[in-house]
Order: structure tokens, then sequence, then C-alpha cells
């Protein structure tokens, strides 16, 4: 969706964060889908608070909604004991879901963050310069580590093409062979070579022209 927009600024701001959130809410939706079914499942697991009735789906979803959310059940409660027992694990999920949101997106910046740090030091450390390889490389094995954790963070681009980070991590450190073996731990392993390295690049463009 993002490659058919116009190449503005707009686009390489916002295709990160767009893509991320995307992720997340079809995760936490998917959760709570799934409670919601399980609360289906059971007969009359889930009733209306005022008359008693079955909740249904709709209903079922909503109460698994306001537990994950700890928000609490709305217009629906459970219909006996152990049914709101079951709500009490439901809800302790969506505490876990919740931090783990939250570490997700902390993770992913933080990565984002460290990788556009690297290449800002890279433009004042030529691999000729001394301590280059002392100082550069080992960021760079620290920054791969990170990619694998939190590989959304290469979605990430930015108005500045220097500062794109798949593209810039290959046509940068390509040319050292060390920083070659490092980059071919990327996440979905890309072959240790310039060409393997650059078809990998290629799969985060926005354009034909830039990633």
């Amino acid at each position: 969706m993002f490659r058919r927009l116009p190449d503005r600024r707009f686009r390489h701001i916002a295709v990160g964060p767009v893509v991320m959130s995307a992720v997340a809410l079809w995760w936490v939706a998917g959760i709570g889908m799934g409670w919601g079914m399980i609360f289906n499942g059971f007969d009359r697991a889930v009733i209306m608070s005022k008359s008693g009735a079955d909740a249904g789906l709709v209903g079922a979803i909503s109460h698994a909604g306001h537990l994950l959310s700890t928000v609490g059940g709305g217009k629906t409660e459970p219909s006996n004991l152990g049914y709101a027992l079951l709500g009490v694990v439901c809800a302790v999920n969506g505490m876990v879901v919740l931090t783990l949101s939250v570490s997700f997106v902390l993770s992913t910046t933080q990565t984002v963050s460290n990788g556009r740090g690297l290449l800002l030091l890279q433009r004042v450390m030529a691999p000729g310069v001394a301590g280059y390889r002392s100082s550069v490389l080992p960021q760079l094995a620290t920054l791969v580590a990170q990619l694998n954790t939190a590989p959304f963070a290469l979605f990430y681009s930015h108005p500045d093409p220097e500062m794109r980070l798949p593209r810039m991590l290959v046509e940068t450190f390509c040319s050292d062979d060390a920083a070659r073996v490092l980059l071919s731990s990327l996440p979905q392993e890309p072959e240790p070579t310039i060409e393997g390295l650059s078809c990998w690049a290629q799969a985060y463009r926005l354009s034909p022209r830039s990633v």
C-alpha cells in the first residue's frame, strides 16, 4: 500500500509506525476474538447483566475485550463462579498482552534509533580510520542481534535516503568482509555476498530506487 503512495516525506515517516501498529492491533484483536470464542463455546457462560439472557457471540467478544483491557465486564457478566474464574485467567492474559505490547513498541523503536546512530557514526569513521573495526563492527554486531529480536524495525524509513536502514546497512558495510559475515545473520539470513545482501535490502524498498 505504501509503495503506491507518492514519494513524499509522509510516506517515509509513516510506514514504520503504521506497519508496527497494524501488527500490534492484529495481535490484540486476534487474542480478543479467541477469548470471545472460548466464552461463546460454553452454554450461557456470559449473560447480560440486566436481563440474564445469553450474551451470544458478540456479547462474549465484548466481555472478553473488557476483561483483556482490565476495564471490567461492561454490560455482561459470567453466569457462575467457574466462568468468573475463567475470566480471571482472561484478565491476567490481558495484562501480559499489554505489557508485551509496550515492550514490542519500545524494543522496535530503540532498534531503529540504534541503527540510525550507527549510520551517523559511519559518516565520520571511514573503514581506513584508526579504531574503525574496534568501534563500528561491535555496534554492527549488536544491531544485527537487535534486528533479529525486533525485525519490524527494518520497515522504518526516513526522509533522508542516507538514514534508511536496510539499504544503507548494505551499501555502507558490504565492502568489509567481516561486516558481510555479520550482515548475513540479519532476519531472513541473506547470503554473505554483495548480491545476496542487495536482494535482501530490496525486499524493504518503498520504490524501485529507494529502500
